[in-house]
């Protein structure tokens, strides 16, 4: 039986996620797609590309979303134009892999969600999220299940210098492209504000606000959704503070009846400094296990993601076991599951539906904020 290709439609501001990652990815996977087009409003994709294979270069965004003969649209736009190209792409029938976050508000979200279900030809949309996809965060999540019991969790992300790291991004304003199909970079900045309006419901756009928003819009969801997959939608939030370029949230978790009802507590800390390195890793302790997974910047190229299992041997020595799946297994994986979910209508994690409830985290998080008395800064002022 020949395997279905899949045409492929690329919009992206130069992003090196496409241009390092998923194009050679999608090259090696040349029986389920085929690039077709390519729309970058940086023209850092033609710089950069060394193949023979080059697809089209489409002078305006439009050109791949009218494409009749594209299947799937690769949304890699800034966060402010994921539900303006997804819906698009839906309303075309094209079926669309866009960035996580979906979008910026839970409004927006859900007019995505909305959007899918109308869609002609039955288009689907995936949240790229390739980390949920490593095969040795499936063996993570099953180490995690065997716990009898956790009694602290932590979550840390605290990362230097790195060219795919969008949280760098300038004081008081969210990214933007030169990107509207007819109105240059405003529409990027309209867009924006109005997303940040249904984000914080009419309350000032202060800079701790803005901040908060970068940062769980850009590295922040990675992780939190690394969480969620693992343990589930948090029970709590409390003390948050944010001292920009670093963040911290404590986590609670009430118990369930496969945990015997125990509760217990995550710390998440995480921000960006100078130092080239990533230490960032997603850890739960038990009483005779240890179970953490190692990870880098999500769109770090040649960096694994590793699995460590400590317990103790027969003699009370530490016994260590570790696992590793190389950053092409979690991208090869998730555009797999992508083609299985389009094409044979397999369920998969990272659906907008999934990705909704990031949105509903970060509102959590923010009324926190302003619980703490409308500053981070000192939760208990």
């Amino acid at each position: 039986m020949t395997q279905k290709s899949l045409q492929v439609g690329i919009l992206t501001d130069g992003s090196q996620a496409i241009r390092n990652l998923y194009l050679p990815v999608l090259r090696a996977l040349h029986e389920s797609y085929r690039v077709a087009v390519i729309y970058d409003s940086l023209k850092l994709c033609l710089k950069d590309s060394i193949s023979n294979d080059l697809p089209r270069i489409a002078s305006n965004p439009d050109e791949v979303l009218n494409d009749p003969t594209i299947d799937l649209v690769l949304n890699f736009m800034p966060n402010e134009y994921h539900e303006f190209y997804t819906v698009a792409a839906l309303e075309a029938g094209k079926h669309v892999m866009v960035e996580t976050p979906v979008s910026l508000s839970i409004p927006s979200a859900k007019r995505i969600i909305e959007a899918e279900k109308r869609a002609p030809n039955e288009a689907k949309v995936l949240v790229a999220s390739a980390r949920r996809y490593a095969p040795c965060f499936e063996e993570f999540k099953r180490e995690a299940a065997s716990l009898d019991r956790i009694f602290y969790a932590r979550c840390r992300n605290i990362a230097g210098p790195h060219s795919a790291h969008s949280a760098t991004t300038p004081k008081n304003k969210l990214p933007s492209v030169e990107g509207s199909i007819s109105n240059g970079g405003q529409h990027g900045e309209r867009l924006s504000h109005c997303l940040l309006q249904e984000v914080f419901q009419g309350e000032e756009l202060t800079e701790e606000r803005l901040s908060l928003s970068r940062f769980l819009a850009s590295l922040g969801c990675h992780d939190l959704g690394l969480m969620r997959d693992t343990l589930g939608y948090p029970d709590a939030i409390s003390n948050i503070t944010v001292n920009e370029p670093f963040y911290s949230a404590v986590f609670h978790y009430n118990g369930s009846v496969s945990r015997g009802q125990h509760p217990f507590t995550l710390i998440y800390e995480t921000g960006t400094d100078s130092v080239p390195r990533c230490d960032a890793h997603l850890a739960l302790y038990g009483n005779t296990k240890t179970v953490s997974l190692y990870y880098d910047l999500p769109y770090a190229q040649g960096q694994p993601t590793r699995v460590v299992v400590e317990t103790a041997d027969d003699k009370g020595n530490l016994k260590r076991t570790e696992s590793v799946s190389s950053w092409e297994d979690a991208f090869s994986a998730e555009l797999k599951a992508l083609h299985a979910y389009i094409v044979d209508g397999k369920p998969t994690q990272t659906t907008a539906k999934d990705s909704l409830q990031d949105l509903k985290l970060f509102q959590t998080i923010f009324e926190q904020y302003d619980r703490q008395c409308g500053t981070i800064r000192t939760p208990l002022g």
